[in-house]
């Protein structure tokens, strides 16, 4: 658009130019019309020249005529030649060799009259007349030749001035067309420009519109950085901006940093008994009442999950103490949740320092006070202390010796026979597993087996210990069976059982000669692996047997989804037996129920003959403890040699 404008204004430049030309042009030819100079002087010449002769003749034949007056009428024909030397009669005689030598025979006689008229009588002035007639034809053609030069010229020019005017016509009507399409065109590029214009205030309008949502999504967004979307608490990236400010202003005053960390007990539970709604609900009315409690709206924390934060400083370690239980109270309250009531605990552990000023070590060590407390069971408040953070890098150095002991074989297995509880007959062997440490010699398995299963570590150990288990037992001359103890961590590996078969084949040992012993714990989990994998292995002969019976959280509808070959009574419940009736009638309740199931049941940690004779009486089938013999590091030299 723009180009097509600028061209029509270039072709309007152009063309008014060209119309001042043809105006100029034709202004010019127009004075030509005006300009007869030519035939008017050639006429003029030649009617004085025959108004001179006539005068002339006149005188020659009119006594009474003066000589005077022929000098005047010659002396206005002298004046009359000279126009022959000038203007446009001078042009056009010199543009003619008949014309010049006419002028100059017309000269030549004037001049001669001229010097001689007074000297000459009438009778001489009739002669030399003769010879002034003989000009007169070609003076004639002189004045005709012009006028017919005048005519051609005016033709010319009238036909130049019609061939102007047409030019002058189209280039007038060129003119108003594109001035008329400038016009148009303005008029489309003015509508266009508001049209653009409007535009453009829209979008401006638009933009500010998308500028004031920008701030505000801006300003949402920027909320959202600091606080937890479920109930709008500040959340852990407050939290740690929060404690660096704390760190700094505590180390200006002087003052101790307070963090207080809170893990709700049994939150997972409700989660699962009535859904992750209601323990969404659960943490707002949490996260409601710590609102409410007039603490200061950058102390309260939701780090994540079920876990919240507390941050002062300058507080000791009864008032911290004390602030926690508030805070805890409160948490602690009944809460109505679709028509339920829910009761939950909270544990807290609590770090006060005077000296640390590293954020993440002050939140690492109330997590270990948090840990504490929750392993001295719910709503129970821990205060940071030393032997805690002694205690982790203990954890921390058994790991590392645990990983060297599995590279360097420092496991090694013990063997404990279980028995006839009639007969003492030898019914098996139970595999313990034993580390011989480098520096703190023979390890028990209470020691190390939680840290191998919190590691992972557990699966190779486990791995290497039903090997040498098996591979032990396949020696045996006398076939009893082998019992190896199984983690949780390891029955929830879908490739534990095809492990097992693996070793039986290698090693050679029948799968109906291993027990495989595991606890409550492991069975009665969401997972349906360990269920499943102990089931297909009891279809290929191992026997399962239920460890640790009573100690868990059994129940029958969970016992009859596998059907287990024996039960183990704890060796808590037998050490009693004989001093408490309570867990006599256990036993009994125990035993009876693996008879109706038709398992059978085996007392762990026999230590005394009064135990023995108890659990006879109770009809219980096997006995293992220190009364027949303590975990040895090979079997009883008549069952290896037969």
């Amino acid at each position: 658009m723009n180009r097509i404008l600028a061209g029509i204004i270039f072709l309007l430049f152009i063309s008014t130019g060209y119309i001042s030309f043809l105006v100029h042009d034709r202004q010019q030819e127009l004075q030509k019309l005006t300009h007869y100079t030519t035939s008017w002087s050639a006429v003029q010449l030649v009617s004085e020249y025959y108004r001179f002769e006539s005068w002339l003749g006149l005188y020659t034949i009119d006594d009474t005529m003066q000589l005077d007056d022929v000098r005047l009428r010659l002396d206005i024909m002298l004046s009359q030649s000279d126009l022959m030397k000038q203007g446009d009669l001078g042009q056009y005689i010199v543009s003619s060799k008949a014309h010049r030598d006419l002028a100059v025979q017309l000269e030549n006689t004037l001049d001669y009259l001229d010097a001689h008229l007074e000297k000459m009588n009438r009778p001489e002035l009739q002669t030399y007349l003769k010879k002034m007639h003989s000009l007169d034809v070609p003076l004639g053609r002189l004045s005709s030749g012009a006028l017919d030069k005048d005519i051609n010229s005016i033709t010319r020019t009238n036909l130049k001035i019609k061939t102007l005017y047409y030019i002058y016509s189209a280039t007038s009507v060129l003119l108003i067309i594109l001035s008329a399409i400038l016009g148009m065109m303005i008029f489309y590029q003015n509508k266009n420009i508001r049209t653009a214009h409007l535009q453009v205030k829209s979008l401006a309008e638009e933009l500010q519109r998308s500028k004031e949502k920008l701030q505000i999504q801006n300003t949402k967004l920027e909320y959202d950085v600091y606080h937890d979307s479920l109930t709008e608490m500040n959340n852990r990236q407050f939290f740690w901006d929060s404690l660096n400010k704390q760190i700094e202003t505590a180390q200006q005053n002087n003052t101790a940093v307070i963090v207080m960390l809170f893990d709700l007990d049994r939150f997972k539970e409700v989660n699962d008994t009535y859904g992750h709604d209601t323990g969404d609900m659960l943490l707002r009315q949490i996260s409601d009442r710590l609102k409410l409690m007039g603490l200061s709206t950058d102390s309260l924390y939701r780090l994540g999950g079920d876990e919240f934060a507390f941050l002062s400083r300058g507080l000791t370690e009864n008032q911290a103490v004390s602030q926690a239980q508030k805070i805890a109270d409160t948490i602690n309250q009944p809460y109505s949740i679709y028509n339920t009531i829910i009761t939950i605990t909270t544990c807290v552990g609590i770090v006060i320092s005077d000296t640390e000023r590293r954020s993440d070590y002050l939140y690492k060590f109330a997590d270990l006070a948090l840990y504490e407390a929750k392993n001295e069971g719910a709503g129970k408040i821990k205060v940071f202390r030393q032997w805690m953070l002694d205690k982790l890098q203990e954890s921390r150095t058994l790991e590392h010796d645990m990983a060297m002991a599995l590279a360097n074989k420092e496991f090694v297995v013990y063997y404990q026979p279980i028995v006839n509880s009639f007969s003492r007959e030898i019914y098996s062997y139970e595999a313990l597993i034993r580390w011989i440490h480098p520096l703190k010699g023979l390890l028990s398995p209470d020691s190390f087996i939680p840290v191998a299963e919190k590691t992972g570590m557990i699966n190779e150990m486990g791995k290497s210990m039903l090997e040498m288990a098996c591979k032990e037992a396949a020696t045996w001359a006398v076939p009893v069976k082998i019992s190896v103890n199984v983690s949780p961590v390891q029955l929830s590996s879908k490739t534990f059982a095809s492990t097992v078969l693996s070793i039986l084949k290698e090693t050679g040992l029948p799968a109906e000669r291993l027990e495989l012993e595991v606890t409550e714990s492991a069975l009665f989990s969401e997972s349906t692996t360990p269920m499943n994998t102990l089931n297909k292995l009891r279809a290929l002969g191992v026997t399962i047997s239920i460890d640790d019976f009573g100690t868990g959280y059994s129940s029958l509808s969970r016992l009859s989804r596998i059907a287990f070959d024996k039960i183990k009574i704890d060796k808590s419940f037998v050490h009693s037996i004989s001093t408490h009736e309570d867990a006599l009638n256990i036993i009994r309740l125990i035993t009876g129920m693996a008879k109706s199931l038709n398992m059978k049941a085996v007392a762990e940690g026999v230590e005394t003959q009064e135990q023995l004779e108890s659990l006879q009486a109770l009809g219980c089938d096997f006995a293992q403890g220190y009364l027949f013999s303590k975990p040895q590091p090979s079997v009883d030299s008549k069952i290896r040699n037969g």
